[in-house]
């Protein structure tokens, strides 16, 4: 199984299925991203920043380019986590305020 690993606040690691999302996995490891649309490629909240892996997750789609585009978040390593799927191991940087403080 592919091993994800957040950097956030503190570090996320573990294994997750494979063609989970990044959302999804984020789930699995306890980790609360922010998602205001719910995970429908809507909005830009789920952001992440790919930091090693890169090539292990899904193809990127146009709906989800566009909104990356909209947002000038064009370069490679910026991934919505709602859409980016796991397909080997990867390590993304979650940005100050993506993620919910735990409480």
């Amino acid at each position: 199984m592919p091993r994800v690993t957040f950097l956030s606040f503190e570090e996320w690691t573990g294994e997750v299925e494979c063609n989970t999302s990044l959302l999804d996995a984020a789930k699995v490891l306890g980790l609360r991203l922010n998602h205001d649309c719910g995970g429908n490629a809507s909005c830009t909240t789920c952001r992440v920043e790919v930091q090693d892996g890169f090539d292990h997750l899904s193809e990127i789609d146009f709906d989800e380019q566009d909104l990356l585009d909209r947002e000038a978040l064009s370069e490679p390593q910026h991934r919505l986590a709602c859409q980016a799927r796991v397909l080997g191991d990867v390590v993304v940087r979650v940005p100050k305020g993506k993620w919910e403080v735990p409480g």
